[in-house]
């Protein structure tokens, strides 16, 4: 059945950037059919249409970078440095387990369509898990196994990590897609990460992994090869059009025309990088060189929500104030990173209300408090919205969130199976915290 979303602010984030004061879209099955403003609108026989009143009619967002079988470790230890080596490392070679990843993962996904975002790239342990909550929850996902040098919780070392990911493109659909991940060069080594980067060419799929991230990384790479972490892959020749790189903090000013060329993606992290006092990556001057620049959240351990919203306006926000200048990434621009950038990146017909591109629709509710009055739709996203003014969220044509609640799932259920699956890690986290009290 067709379904027309009418009377909306229909904002399409296409090559021409449409914006219809008083729009419409039509969807059928998992595909947009049609969008355009009332006026041209015309009856689909048998139509399901819904009145938006005026509510803002959007993309589904995409978040490129989290870690979803993390949220056991949300609000532990976040202010202590070294947290990684002290509470995480420690913690997941101990107790995770890939009952509490699928656990993990379906409460992350709730709370990311709560929040608007359809789709995620995902990068951790256990990505069988993952994948299967995302059937479950009828999320879009890009699942990235994480591959270490070193034994860990999932496999001996890199070699069963890559046969992994082998079994794990058997699970792909029109939902989920295996991708590679590496954990970061400081954890694989060159050979193997050009073993991952050829793997990654031989069967089509993308790869990313953590890139310029850590002060200590930075330090490590300058004193062992005399070069930046970026420069030193791009010598050994480890950037290319298929690689989307988190957070890179670290870019020297001659690095960004080396991303660029390579065609590498970077995804940005403003507020899990900030919250961890690392620094904000020059993202504007990534962007006035072509580069395409996408967002993530990073994990629930990282910046305690997976809320895009935030990530948004902390972009917006953050650069503004690191270049002094107000205009620098208007709320225009910004919106792109979290829908038509993210969709490119992933080379997936999603991040644009466009006939022939999968439905993943967001709608906004224009009539909150803090979102009247509405001058400027994009202003309106970036600088206003949050997650309470998410209304509808429809995932491949599916509708999975339905005046803010979710239609596919209980919340209190993932809530108390979540409870369950971490009893054991958190019998464990309260002992390696307890020092610290």
């Amino acid at each position: 059945m067709t379904t027309v979303l009418r009377h909306a602010r229909l904002l399409c984030m296409n090559s021409s950037m449409d914006y219809f004061p008083d729009g419409y879209i039509a969807f059928c099955g998992t595909d947009i059919i049609e969008t355009g403003t009332e006026t041209q609108y015309h009856h689909f026989p048998d139509a399901q249409e819904i009145d938006m009143h005026g509510d803002i009619v959007m993309p589904a967002l995409i978040n490129c970078h989290t870690h979803l079988g993390m949220a056991a470790f949300r609000t532990l230890g976040d202010d202590m440095p070294d947290r990684l080596n002290r509470f995480l490392f420690p913690l997941e070679n101990a107790c995770m387990t890939k009952e509490l990843v699928y656990a993990s993962s379906r409460l992350c996904m709730a709370e990311l369509m709560l929040a608007g975002t359809a789709a995620a790239l995902d990068m951790y342990y256990f990505e069988d898990s993952v994948m299967r909550a995302a059937h479950d929850m009828h999320f879009r996902l890009w699942a990235g196994e994480t591959l270490l040098d070193a034994p860990h919780c999932d496999a001996d070392g890199f070699d069963r990590g890559l046969r992994l990911i082998e079994s794990q493109l058997a699970l792909q659909d029109d939902l989920v897609t295996a991708v590679c991940a590496p954990h970061a060069p400081y954890s694989v080594s060159g050979p193997h990460l050009a073993q991952v980067q050829q793997f990654a060419k031989a069967h089509g799929i993308l790869w990313s992994m953590h890139v310029s991230e850590m002060p200590r990384e930075d330090a490590q790479c300058r004193s062992q090869y005399g070069c930046s972490p970026i420069r030193h892959l791009a010598d050994s020749r480890l950037l290319d059009e298929r690689l989307i790189a988190a957070h890179c903090i670290y870019t020297d000013p001659q690095d960004i025309p080396v991303i660029a060329d390579t065609g590498a993606v970077i995804t940005h992290c403003p507020v899990s990088n900030a919250k961890a006092a690392k620094g904000v990556a020059p993202v504007h001057a990534m962007m006035q060189q072509g580069i395409c620049v996408t967002l993530g959240t990073d994990g629930p351990s990282s910046g305690n929500t997976l809320d895009m919203f935030t990530q948004l306006k902390a972009t917006a926000i953050l650069q503004k104030n690191l270049l002094k200048d107000r205009s620098a990434l208007p709320a225009k621009e910004i919106v792109k990173l979290a829908t038509c950038n993210a969709a490119r990146a992933l080379k997936a017909r999603i991040g644009m209300l466009e006939p022939g591109f999968k439905a993943d629709i967001l709608v906004l509710s224009a009539h909150d408090p803090n979102m009247i009055p509405v001058h400027d739709v994009y202003s309106a996203v970036v600088y206003g919205a949050q997650v309470q003014n998410v209304k509808h969220l429809w995932v491949n044509g599916t509708q999975t969130v339905q005046d803010h609640t979710l239609t596919l799932a209980d919340m209190r259920q993932l809530a108390d199976d979540f409870t369950m699956a971490a009893a054991q890690f958190n019998h464990a986290a309260e002992a390696a915290a307890r020092p610290l009290s």
